[in-house]
Formats: structure tokens, C-alpha cells, sequence
């Protein structure tokens, strides 16, 4: 598959960020955040009035420019260690591409999905930002937004995209989203840190793996349902399981069975206790005390951690949706509240076991659903797929959580090392619920 670049430029706001905002302090949350690009990659099949692509890459590039004159932090560059942004407009970098191919050649396979993404990692440590929009024969495009982890979470992916296509799609004013920049005053910095360049979850081994697999699973509406049901008919003292908690109690659960079906047999009869750990990424902007905004810009969340103890009968779903819950539950006002105070890091959560060393039976959750970024319309439709590049993204036992584009449908990602994901692609609980892709 060609992809040929054709341009390559900087996009700056489209007016000057004023004197008093020139330096904008990172959070105690952001100084934890890894600097690296998560990729989200929208794919379009415009209306037949909008395939004059020159005209689209006139529109995007414009009212990018325009809603970076908000998001002025995104136009700036990251200094002194990752704590501070200093917004001297030099805007963010920006790529355009023509492919010889089709949007379904993409979509059929996540082999492909790399190559619709500007890798510039290393750069991640400075540029807030890098956009790359790629404009097929077929007529399609896939915009790719990549923002370094360092300013900013999935909310603010969700809300900054959701500005710039409101922008670029005309919409009245009260549709296009603001950002308010109240992360630093509520989270801020007390102690100096010379090392803030964290992983803050999942492993931060740097080298390519290649025995570990990364795979698709869809599981339609329907099924998601269906699963709810399931669950929901064993549980006695706890509430209907939610969407993201069903099928992320059910990825759990197949994978801790991969991982018992691949495990030595113990030497003696002295089995120990086996236990999983799911570390689950939560948003608390509505955990606040006045709630936070969705716009609110930052990286405002934590991390909670449920726990699993595997008996030789195995592990029920229940159980793990239970521990999910209360996991969850346990990052309320009080959390928050030492968060406010930088009482702790990520890695000091409560329930957090520190002499726990089985990581290859630990997991780490991070769920995009629920944001609107099926809603991104730029003025030629909603996209068909919003996806990441989960090859490069993920982590060993990394699992990511989408929407997908019809119903209450999930979409998820999971990296595991080869053997265990052979016996995780063969579980006949997972696979009644999920279809797998490559």
C-alpha cells in the first residue's frame, strides 16, 4: 500500500496567545503521564459533494488554526523536564497523504493502521501535537490526531477533536467547546520531581517484543446484552453489571484462564495463592467537589485497582464484576481530595500490592467508551470507525475499550504473549460474546 506524503507544515493559531498566558504549569496528574502519542485515527467516507479534497484540507487546516487560538496549549512546546508548556504559537505539525488504496483495505486489518500514523514519538517529549490526514483514491479520509499523554487524557482528545470539527463544520457557537484550564490550581505541583517522565501504567519496557500478539474483539449489542443478562442472573447483592463491566470482567476472565492453562504445574503440592490484579484508568471530573466539566484540559484521573484471589475451582464472573465495582468505587471525593493534596502517585493507590510480583497475571483497563468521538463530524459525515493504533500503543496485558459505530456495541484491543493469547482466541465462553479480528 503507497502512501505518499504531499505535505508537511506547521498549523498556528489563528490569533497570538496574549502576553499573561505565554506559560502554562503542568499538573501533579500530567507529571506522571508518560510522553507519548496515543493515536486516534477516524476514518470517513464523505458525502460525494465533499470529495474535492482540496477543499476539505482547506477547511481542517483552517479551523484547526482557528480552534488552536483555544487550545493554545496544544500549539506550544513542552519545557524544563515536562512541567511546563511554554505557548509561543509555533502551532502543531501537520501531514497530509494520498493512498492508492481503499478505506475498507484499512479497516479489514490493524497490520495497515500504522501506516495512517505520523510516528514521531521522540517528539512527544516537546510537540503537543501531530495530525496527519490521509486522503484515499476511493474518496475516504482518515484524520489521525496524535496529542502527547503529558497534557492531556481521552476527555481531552474527545473534547479538542469535537472543537475543531465543529469549528470546520460551521456549528453555532454554543456547539463549539471551550476548554477551561483549571487542572494546574486544583492539582498542583508541591514537590519538585526530576524524574516525571513516567510510564504511570502498564509495562514501560521500550523494546519490541515479538513474541506478544495484539488481536480485535467485537462484541455487537446484542451480545453485550446477552452477556449483562449472564451476569446479571448470578449476582445477588450488587446492580445490574454495566456494558464496560461485563465485558471487561469476561476479557479478564478468559485471559487469567489463558494464563492457568499455559502456567507450569507446581514442583509440590504447596500451590500459593494465585491472585490478578486489573488496574482500571478513571476519570474524576465528575468525582470532583463541584464537578469538573468534560472540557476541563488535563490529564484528571487515577488509577483503581481490583483484585482477583483464583481458587482451584477458577474464577467467576461475578466476582471479578464485583471487584471491578468496588474498585471503581473506592476513587471518590476523599481520593480526590489527596490527589488535590499530591499525598500519592499512581503507584500508591489504595489496594495497590507492592510485594504482588505475578505481572504476567496483571491487567491494565483503559476504556474510551462513552466519549463522543462517533459525534465528530467535520462538515462530511460522522466517521464510520474511530480506532487507535493498537500495535504500537498497547503494552503486554494492555486492554483498550471503544464504542462501536452501531448500538451499544464494544470494541476491544488486548496484547498478550503469544502462547497465552493462542489459548485466549480458543475460550468458548469469549468467543459465544466476540468475533476476533486481525
Amino acid at each position: 500500500m503507497e502512501v505518499e506524503i504531499i505535505s508537511n507544515e506547521s498549523i498556528k493559531p489563528s490569533s497570538p496567545t496574549e502576553d499573561h498566558l505565554k506559560t502554562f504549569k503542568l499538573s501533579c496528574l500530567d507529571r506522571y503521564r508518560p510522553s507519548e502519542y496515543i493515536p486516534l485515527i477516524l476514518f470517513y467516507t464523505p458525502d460525494p459533494t465533499y470529495t474535492n479534497f482540496d477543499s476539505i484540507s482547506d477547511r481542517l487546516k483552517k479551523s484547526l488554526s482557528e480552534t488552536l487560538t483555544r487550545f493554545y496549549p496544544i500549539a506550544g512546546r513542552i519545557r524544563d523536564n515536562n512541567t511546563w508548556v511554554e505557548c509561543n504559537d509555533e502551532g502543531v505539525e501537520y501531514i497530509e497523504t494520498r493512498i492508492n488504496g481503499k478505506v475498507s483495505d484499512f479497516t479489514m486489518t490493524s497490520k495497515l493502521l500504522h501506516q495512517l500514523v505520523p510516528v514521531h514519538n521522540n517528539l512527544a517529549t516537546e510537540v503537543p501535537a501531530v495530525i496527519q490526514v490521509n486522503f484515499f483514491e476511493c474518496g475516504g479520509v482518515a484524520i489521525t490526531v496524535c496529542i502527547s499523554h503529558k497534557i492531556g487524557d481521552t476527555s481531552t482528545y474527545a473534547t479538542f477533536i469535537n472543537s475543531w470539527a465543529a469549528t470546520a463544520r460551521r456549528a453555532p457557537a454554543d456547539q463549539v467547546a471551550c476548554p477551561s484550564f483549571d487542572s494546574q490550581s486544583l492539582f498542583p505541583i508541591l514537590v519538585p520531581d526530576t524524574d516525571t517522565d513516567w510510564r504511570g501504567y502498564g509495562s514501560s519496557d521500550e523494546e519490541e517484543n515479538e513474541n506478544l500478539v495484539t488481536k480485535r474483539l467485537v462484541f455487537d449489542g446484542e451480545k453485550v446484552n446477552a452477556l449483562r443478562e449472564r451476569i446479571g442472573d448470578t449476582l445477588t447483592t450488587l446492580k445490574y453489571p454495566t456494558r464496560v463491566e461485563a465485558v471487561s470482567a469476561l476479557i479478564w476472565k478468559s485471559a487469567i484462564e489463558a494464563r492457568l492453562a499455559t502456567s507450569p504445574e507446581p514442583e509440590d503440592d504447596l500451590k500459593p495463592e494465585i491472585v490478578s490484579e486489573m488496574n482500571i484508568v478513571v476519570n474524576v471530573r465528575k468525582k470532583m467537589d463541584p464537578p469538573l466539566a468534560d472540557s476541563s484540559f488535563g490529564n484528571i484521573f487515577s488509577m483503581a485497582t481490583a483484585k482477583a484471589s483464583i481458587t482451584s475451582a477458577g474464577v467467576y464472573f461475578d466476582d471479578l464484576v464485583g471487584q471491578i465495582r468496588i474498585a471503581i468505587s473506592r476513587i471518590d471525593g476523599d481520593h480526590v481530595k489527596k490527589m488535590q493534596n499530591d499525598e500519592h502517585s499512581d503507584d500508591e493507590e489504595e489496594g495497590y500490592d507492592h510485594d504482588h510480583d505475578d505481572d504476567d497475571n496483571d491487567y491494565w483497563l483503559m476504556s474510551w467508551c462513552n466519549f463522543p468521538l462517533y459525534e465528530i463530524d467535520f462538515g462530511f459525515g460522522k466517521p464510520d470507525w474511530v480506532t487507535t493504533d493498537a500495535l504500537e500503543v498497547l503494552d503486554e496485558n494492555d486492554i483498550y475499550l471503544m464504542d462501536t459505530r452501531v448500538g451499544k456495541g464494544v470494541e476491544a484491543w488486548i496484547k498478550l504473549e503469544k502462547q497465552k493469547m493462542d489459548m485466549f482466541l480458543k475460550n468458548q465462553e469469549l468467543l459465544e460474546f466476540a468475533t476476533f479480528f486481525d
